[in-house]
């Protein structure tokens, strides 16, 4: 038996895949292809990758194996690692396989996919990504990033909080509230790991462990910056769920001495027009908490969303605010114009990111409404109080 350490990827949005067949050459193949996009498990026993499913059930976004295989088949294979995790899709390999044995595969194994053998791995890569996506195209977050959040936010979750100013006269208006994974964060970035983990409910857990924070904290905080709004992220997986909304606004109703809360919402997803989250949106604004679309300007859906019109303002991304030190005068013109569009819709502008005394007098001289980043303060932990 021989298992293939996962590689760790750059981005831990990629597909965590089992692959089992006793063919060493095809082995090698798909090591050489897959993992450099996925990661990868690769066993050449299909015993040894019940025993290893057993240990890790949750932990593999597609299970692929071999038909044919000494001491126990493809099909038989793939029906005992469906009663160990039902939820995750199946794809068998096949030199050849008879309609009687196809649907048997269905029926016993719940296949969702059958490959002809000889297949070349790109094509293997393809199916895989096929498989784990969602309707929108995106790839599902990794099982792997999702076990560890989960278990990072029973004992390796803190929030550090980020200022933002009033651009007229720099004084502190408000802060952001930040998730960091002290642990986690020693082998992942943090975008990766919300990255990973964003378009799955435990997103809308990390939510409720922010707000728990802020609330046990809320002395400390206004020490620190006063009796200001607090800003948090939330994911569009969430606000297209009715029932975290549901929640999230039973929960908000019944507490009592909670700050002023904003949300914002990352623009990076097409979770953001559907129907469930255009009609959940608009419910968040209408208990009385103002949304901001985050991260306005670095992807494909900015000007869209900004046409939806449910939104109190937007936060303009810090990759457009780092080039204007650069004197660029495309980026420059297109903070200026969208500033503009954004006041006459009656819209608050948050630009991100600010680095420097020359980036805050420009955004102040076209008339940005609030300024966040390092210039200003870093994302700081509460003080302690006695």
């Amino acid at each position: 038996m021989e298992i293939i350490e996962e590689t760790l990827l750059s981005s831990t949005i990629y597909p965590c895949v089992l692959f089992v067949d006793d063919e060493e050459s095809l082995l090698a193949s798909v090591r050489r292809i897959l993992r450099t996009q996925c990661i990868l498990k690769t066993c050449d026993n299909p015993h040894e990758a019940l025993k290893l499913l057993r240990r890790s059930p949750d932990q593999f976004d597609a299970i692929i194996s071999d038909m044919m295989m000494p001491g126990l088949n493809g099909v038989e294979f793939l029906a005992e690692a469906r009663s160990i995790s039902p939820d995750t899709p199946r794809i068998l390999l096949s030199g050849s396989l008879t309609e009687t044995a196809l649907r048997e595969a269905i029926n016993k194994a719940g296949i969702a996919r059958v490959l002809v053998k000889p297949i070349p791995a790109h094509a293997i890569l393809n199916t895989v990504r096929d498989i784990v996506s969602e309707e929108t195209g995106e790839i599902r977050p990794s099982r792997l990033m999702v076990q560890r959040m989960r278990t990072a936010l029973k004992e390796d979750h803190t929030v550090v909080f980020q200022r933002r100013v009033d651009a007229h006269d720099f004084g502190i208006i408000g802060a952001e509230a930040l998730s960091r994974f002290p642990k986690l964060q020693n082998t992942y970035t943090l975008e990766e790991i919300i990255t990973g983990a964003e378009d799955h409910p435990v997103i809308g857990a990390l939510t409720f462990k922010v707000l728990d924070y802020i609330i046990h904290h809320h002395d400390a905080f206004e020490s620190r910056f006063g009796t200001v709004p607090i800003s948090i992220n939330l994911s569009p997986h969430s606000v297209a769920d009715s029932n975290f909304v549901n929640s999230l606004l039973d929960f908000l109703s019944t507490c009592r001495n909670l700050p002023k809360l904003e949300f914002e919402i990352t623009e990076q997803s097409n979770l953001a027009f559907t129907a469930e989250f255009q009609k959940n949106l608009p419910r968040l604004r209408a208990a009385g908490y103002p949304v901001f679309i985050d991260d306005f300007g670095v992807g494909n859906n900015s000007m869209s969303l900004l046409r939806k019109g449910h939104f109190s303002g937007l936060k303009l991304d810090k990759s457009l605010i780092a080039r204007l030190d650069d004197h660029n005068t495309i980026d420059s013109s297109f903070v200026e114009w969208v500033t503009q569009a954004a006041h006459q819709l009656g819209m608050t502008v948050v630009a991100e990111g600010v680095e420097t005394l020359d980036a805050a007098t420009f955004l102040q001289h076209i008339g940005v409404d609030e300024l966040q980043g390092y210039f200003f303060g870093h994302p700081e932990p509460l003080p302690s109080l006695n």
